[in-house]
């Protein structure tokens, strides 16, 4: 199986909090790990790389989301509402991740 990790830092919100998660498919349970190497196969990560405007709100959510795979590395900021379609389902699972979780 392909090896990804990815980092994501996620603050704002309605308590103004900053949150940090460390995802590494080979540390993950196998299934986590599928998925997760799953949804980063299906994202269109050079959107990343782009410089995103930045909502402003101060309930508004803001994702600063790395992601290493296969030699590569993608770096950016993205917020809500304007959150690609296509990256949601990962920075959903990434919010969700759980190093400690048992399937």
């Amino acid at each position: 199986m392909e090896h990804v990790r990815a980092e994501l830092r996620r603050s704002g919100g309605f308590a103004g909090l900053t949150s940090r998660v460390l995802a590494d498919s080979a540390t993950m349970s196998p299934a986590d790990a599928v998925r997760f190497v799953q949804l980063v196969a299906k994202t269109d990560l050079s959107r990343l790389d782009r410089p995103a405007a930045r909502s402003h709100g101060a309930d508004l959510m803001h994702y600063e989301l790395t992601v290493e795979r296969g030699g590569e590395r993608w770096h950016g900021t993205v917020s809500d509402p304007d959150i690609p379609a296509e990256l949601r389902p990962l920075l959903q699972f990434l919010t969700h991740y759980s190093p400690g979780a048992t399937p």
